[in-house]
């Protein structure tokens, strides 16, 4: 996925400031790992798709409920996320428990803001 990677675009921008690159790394890390990897990569692939950035479209046919729920519910996060309902979190907070779920939205968060990094160049603004 363009722009998602240990060396994406954040990480690039933050270049200058290692100590700042280092707490962003921890934080994007400590999110990561209360999720299974596979969900991270899922949503990470799902948000990236939003915004262009991914060829490979998700087969949700192959993903159980729970899986099917959050990747629905990260496609909503970069362009509608005003509006998800309260049920609608509700909803993959019963499926989650409320500790996954604050990663999750961590996760998704990170994700759509990284994409919209590297869709801006954000590393290139960084140093103009």
């Amino acid at each position: 996925m363009s722009g998602q990677g240990a060396g994406g675009p954040v990480f690039a921008a933050l270049a200058g400031d290692p100590v700042l690159a280092e707490h962003y790394a921890n934080f994007r890390a400590k999110a990561e790992s209360a999720l299974d990897a596979r969900l991270v990569a899922l949503v990470r692939q799902a948000i990236a798709a939003v915004h262009g950035m991914d060829a490979a479209p998700i087969d949700d046919t192959a993903l159980d409920e729970r899986t099917r729920l959050a990747v629905a519910y990260a496609r909503r996060i970069p362009f509608e996320h005003t509006a998800i309902t309260d049920p609608e979190a509700a909803a993959l907070v019963a499926q989650l428990g409320e500790p996954r779920f604050v990663a999750f939205s961590v996760v998704a968060a990170l994700a759509d803001a990284e994409c919209r990094a590297a869709l801006v160049d954000l590393p290139g603004l960084a140093a103009a």
